[in-house]
């Protein structure tokens, strides 16, 4: 059984791992972070949006390199939630930078049935962004 990088918990719009009903006999696993403990998700992403907020309301520019799909989609997910809570913050834009993410972006906003239930039962697809232009 081949891997790539795989989480155990749901993020924002992905599902988390399943587990294969197979018993594989040779197991190969991205593990870039395969032995860090990390700090509790909704900590993390609290943390986050108060760092880029206080950066844009002293007038100041967030530059965050992002090279994992699927994770540049869900910090953009995280973004876009921010902006939209907080009219103020609606005047400064959101621009991401990438080709690949934005080839990768079309899929997501095409496929958006395989992404948890989260998005799914949405009535707007979530990746047609309001405050973040490519």
């Amino acid at each position: 059984l081949y891997t790539g990088d795989y989480a155990r918990q749901e993020d924002r719009h992905l599902k988390s791992a399943e587990i294969p009903e197979i018993k594989p006999q040779v197991l190969i696993v991205e593990a870039t972070y395969g032995e860090q403990n990390h700090e509790p998700k909704p900590k993390r992403e609290a943390r986050f949006k108060s760092d880029v907020r206080a950066v844009v309301e002293r007038g100041g520019k967030c530059l965050i390199p992002v090279f994992a799909l699927g994770r540049a989609q869900e910090l953009l997910l995280i973004l876009e939630e921010l902006w939209e809570a907080n009219p103020s913050l609606q005047v400064i834009p959101i621009y991401y930078a990438s080709s690949l993410a934005q080839r990768c972006m079309e899929v997501y906003k095409t496929f958006i049935n395989t992404m948890n239930d989260r998005i799914v039962d949405r009535a707007t697809n979530p990746f047609k962004f309001k405050h973040i232009s490519d």
